[in-house]
C-alpha cells in the first residue's frame, strides 16, 4: 500500500516539476518513477499465489 502511494507521489512531483518548467529534474523524476514502477510490477508479476485447491 505504501509503495503504491510512493509511486503516485513520485509521478505527482514529476508533473509539478514539469509544470514549473524544471525540465531536467522532471526527466530525472520520470526516470526514477518509471524504474520504481517497473520494479514493483516485476515484484508482483513473479510473486507466487498461495491458492489451496
Amino acid at each position: 500500500m505504501i509503495m503504491m502511494a510512493l509511486i503516485f507521489c513520485l509521478y505527482l512531483i514529476t508533473m509539478v516539476l514539469a509544470i514549473k518548467g524544471k525540465r531536467n529534474l522532471a526527466f530525472y523524476g520520470f526516470g526514477v518513477s518509471l524504474v520504481v514502477s517497473l520494479f514493483w510490477f516485476s515484484h508482483h508479476a513473479t510473486d507466487t499465489l498461495s491458492i489451496l485447491l
